[in-house]
């Protein structure tokens, strides 16, 4: 047989097909498994004629372990692709499986004869089914499951689909394998609530799946972020509440109008969340009746409520009670997260304000027609438990009841501060600036707001507030004025400190932050830069300013600085630069943002360029570079290994610290 081969090769190489295919059939006879198998065929045969098998029964293809009987016909069915016939060019493929089922030749063979026919996914299929096969046998050869594994590669990207809810092939098991029941569940909690619709389409498997009574819980959190949430029916919203067993935990819409959450929606998903934990809207489709009388659940198990823009479709009757407080009331008494972009009226007044014993988390936005001043001293004695306050662009009063004196340490676990204040704009003059009387209260407010607990177990402070120490008088609009009198214990646990607009003075920020600068505590810190003065020039202001700061530079601490609103000599060399001169001397800085508007588009961008070959960064934000500056800083930053950000760093809110 091994000179048959060889001959029928040496005409195939020629390209004489025909002759080689007909030495290439001799040398296949030539096997002592063909005179068996023309015997067996002959019985068979006989048996048929007498009407007493099946025609099935005529294929007597027996096992041959013939190396040369199985390489003939791989010859052969090459011989065939190049005529081409690509029909017997199969027939062989499939024979050399049958006679040899644990070789990888004839799994090969076979699937290059599906890929000539175009058939890629038998293929893929076929190399699968030949693994398992082989697994079958003891002491399979690896290097043969490679061979065949090696040529799946092209197909996996296209067809190799692992069925997380049945068996796939695994070879580093050498065997069929599932995913372990808690390991499906893990992957499918994760999923957001588009993602888990898009499987119910995968597959009627998936579906039952998904929607059986065990797979109730992933569909208890319906959220809907964005203005990317779809506009559900209600037939829809029926049936994703159905799947939870109408045991929704959590209901988060951040636009209602284009949910068109109208009163039937609004109510199945009430009725549907007699344990309701968290509840989130914004932005309103239309008025809802939220009286609870009309549900069967009387949120007495909610934690987290955020209502926005709701307000202004409840204003207050004197005929009736008002249903936007009234809805508030029924859940004070368990929440703990509460966002209002929009505060009852009644809360306005000191004698309105409700009891919150459990509430963490307390953020509190005006509305435009809300221009009342909001006790803000009361609401912190009736919030004991706050860990974070968020306030933004809202008029307070500082009046207590009969001149009582205020408690600093009312709010013993207070770890965040934000205040964000957009209204309080200052009134320039030619030689200072002074705040509106209007604002005088606020001002004051901040003053008791940063001086909470003394500033301890304060981490994180971000103020949106415009002040400048060098035109202010201090008294007036300094919101660390009340802290600097208690300066022993000032901030000893800070962590964060973010401003806008508000630049202070490098002495206050020594004598207010060195505390937990000391302690190793303080990693993330801001700093803006003061207006030029007139008796100095355009560079001399931010030159004193960071000179100022030099109680700061070293510190191992900092892990990120933000520098706003400064104006350095331009044309300067980096080594005499005193912005990058500062930032060199922070060995651990890792990000970096830098925003100012007092330079030239080109000279500013130089200055980027600088900092990022003179400092030693991993991230760096910056949104005043624009044009072919913008791709030379993005492709320098590239080449130096640094993520460079076109935007701001977001507000994000409630915090998550590690000890929570």
């Amino acid at each position: 047989m091994e000179e048959a081969i060889k001959a029928g090769r040496a005409k195939y190489v020629a390209g004489q097909y025909k002759e080689a295919l007909h030495v290439f059939t001799e040398a296949i006879s030539l096997c002592p498994c063909a005179l068996e198998k023309r015997k067996r065929k002959r019985e068979a045969q006989e048996v048929h004629d007498a009407g007493g098998a099946d025609p099935a029964a005529l294929d007597v293809t027996i096992e041959c372990h013939n190396p040369f009987h199985l390489q003939a016909l791989n010859y052969r069915a090459g011989t065939f692709e190049k005529i081409p016939d690509i029909r017997r060019a199969k027939a062989d493929a499939q024979r050399m499986m049958r006679i040899a089922p644990f070789s990888p030749e004839g799994y090969l063979r076979t699937n290059k004869v599906l890929r000539i026919n175009q058939d890629p996914e038998a293929a893929f299929e076929l190399l699968t089914n030949g693994i398992l096969r082989l697994l079958e046998r003891e002491g399979v050869q690896v290097e043969d499951i490679k061979r065949l594994d090696q040529a799946r590669d092209p197909l996996k990207l296209k067809f190799s689909r692992i069925d997380p809810l049945g068996e796939f092939l695994s070879l580093s098991l050498m065997a069929k394998t599932s995913l372990p029941g808690e390991l499906v569940r893990d992957i499918f909690g994760r999923l957001d609530i588009f993602t888990l619709c898009q499987c119910l389409r995968v597959s009627k498997s998936w579906k039952k799946a998904l929607t059986a009574p065990g797979s109730a819980r992933f569909w208890k959190s319906l959220i809907f972020p964005g203005a990317i949430a779809p506009r559900v029916p209600f037939t829809s919203l029926r049936k994703l509440l159905s799947y939870s067993l109408n045991d929704v935990r959590e209901f988060v819409i951040d636009d209602c109008s284009r949910f068109r959450l109208d009163q039937r929606k609004f109510t199945a998903v009430l009725n549907a969340g007699a344990k309701l934990e968290r509840l989130e809207l914004a932005r309103p489709y239309e008025r809802l009746d939220i009286s609870l009388s009309n549900f069967r659940g009387n949120l007495k198990t909610l934690k987290q409520l955020r209502l926005d823009g709701f307000y202004q479709l409840y204003a207050p009757s004197h005929e009736e009670r008002d249903p936007y407080l009234y809805f508030l009331l029924t859940a004070v008494n368990t929440l703990e997260t509460l966002t209002l972009v929009g505060i009852p009226r009644q809360w306005f007044n000191p004698v309105g304000i409700s009891y919150m014993p459990n509430l963490k988390h307390l953020k509190l936005v005006k509305a435009p027609n809300q221009p009342w001043q909001l006790p803000i001293l009361q609401w912190l004695r009736h919030t004991p438990q706050l860990e974070q306050l968020y306030v933004e662009d809202l008029i307070f009063s500082c009046h207590l009841p009969d001149d009582e004196p205020f408690d600093d340490c009312c709010v013993p676990n207070l770890k965040s501060l934000t205040i964000v204040d957009t209204q309080n704009r200052l009134n320039h003059g030619h030689h200072h600036h002074h705040i509106h009387p209007s604002q005088i209260g606020s001002a004051e407010a901040y003053q008791y707001l940063t001086a909470l607990n003394l500033g301890k177990k304060l981490k994180y402070l971000d103020i949106f507030y415009e002040f400048d120490y060098t035109y202010m008088n201090q008294e007036d609009g300094d919101i660390f004025n009340r802290m600097q009198r208690h300066l022993s214990s000032a901030y000893e646990d800070l962590q964060t400190i973010r401003l806008s607009d508000t630049v202070i003075s490098p002495e206050t920020a020594h004598n207010l932050f060195m505390p937990s600068l000391k302690a190793g505590k303080l990693h993330s810190f801001d700093i803006i830069f003061p207006m030029q003065r007139l008796d100095e020039g355009p560079e001399g202001t931010s030159t004193s300013h960071i000179q100022g700061y030099q109680w700061l530079e070293g510190a191992e601490s900092i892990r990120h600085l933000g520098l706003y609103d400064f104006s350095f000599k331009p044309h300067m060399y980096p080594k005499d630069n005193p912005l990058i001169k500062f930032l060199q001397t922070f060995p651990c800085l890792e990000e970096l943002s830098l925003e100012s508007e007092r330079y030239m588009p080109d000279h500013y961008a130089q200055l980027v360029q600088d900092v990022l070959v003179s400092v030693k960064l991993k991230t760096l934000y910056s949104t005043t570079v624009h044009g072919i500056n913008f791709d030379k800083i993005r492709q320098l930053a590239k080449n130096k290994g640094v993520n460079f950000f076109w935007t701001k760093q977001t507000r994000v809110w409630p915090m998550k610290f590690k000890d929570d």
